[in-house]
């Protein structure tokens, strides 16, 4: 079986954990951008072979959607996003970063596998539980980390708008000079509203991401005489030996690093 990006990899992988005769691979690489990524004939071999496909939707793989069909792929293509509660004022596909959708996540992909492989549903259904339970701690976890923080300190600056869902979910204010997509384009309009912004308020959060250009966020933090107070994973894992290897440590890892800049 076969999943889009390393999220979606992280979880079908926990959910499938001890059976042996499931071979599951990703399309986007760790520390690839799934917006961007152009899909190769080796992805569409692979598509060729595969059962199934998790998807995220919400336009977020549009290059991947496009060779599914040109694949000749015959399997199930499940949305991991069906039964989320999606952003109203525009498609915005990011909405693992809310863990309460995360876990709908999960409940999608253990459905999915207990209609494909209806043999082994009672391990789908453990594993399942037990990752739902590991998710439901790490939300509270989150809120017990930000209830100290002053709600004027709550602003975060970031490279694109890719956290609408974790600043619904935790009250936490994002401001970016990009779109949805890492391959917007900021207009000098936005830039300096969002710099006028940064001076008045004196916010002190400011990131780079890992997969977008960091060019306009530097030059953002030095035109304010800011510091870049770390990096925030938005659209990938990080490669096994990095700071988020799975979406469990991609979270901890992001709120760490904010709120270690909210205390300095």
């Amino acid at each position: 079986m076969v999943t889009s990006f390393s999220i979606l990899r992280d979880f079908a992988e926990k959910i499938t954990k001890g059976l042996t005769h499931i071979e599951i691979k990703s399309i986007v690489p760790f520390e690839a951008d799934p917006h961007s990524y152009q899909p190769t004939p080796l992805d569409s071999k692979i598509l060729f072979e595969a059962n199934i496909i998790f998807i995220n939707g919400l336009e977020f793989e549009k290059g991947i959607e496009k060779i599914i069909e040109s694949s000749g792929f015959k399997g199930n293509i499940y949305k991991a996003t069906q039964n989320v509660k999606v952003r109203p004022d525009l498609v915005d596909p990011h909405t693992w970063h809310d863990v309460q959708n995360a876990i709908l996540y999960v409940k999608e992909l253990r459905d999915a596998f207990c209609i494909e492989d209806s043999k082994h549903k009672e391990t789908y259904q453990k594993n399942a539980a037990e990752l739902i339970k590991t998710l439901e701690n790490l939300d509270g976890w989150i809120k017990k980390e930000f209830k100290s923080i002053p709600a004027q300190k709550r602003i975060v600056v970031t490279t694109h708008d890719a956290f609408w869902y974790f600043s619904r979910a935790y009250d936490i204010q994002f401001l970016s000079p990009v779109g949805i997509s890492t391959e917007a384009e900021a207009s000098a309009q936005n830039v300096a509203k969002l710099i006028n912004f940064i001076n008045e308020h004196d916010i002190k959060a400011v990131f780079i991401e890992n997969l977008a250009n960091s060019k306009l966020i530097e030059q953002i933090a030095n035109e304010t005489k800011r510091s870049l107070q770390g990096t925030l994973y938005a659209d990938s894992l990080s490669a096994p030996d990095g700071p988020a290897p799975d979406f469990v440590s991609m979270i901890k890892h992001n709120v760490q690093t904010i709120c270690k800049a909210f205390e300095s």
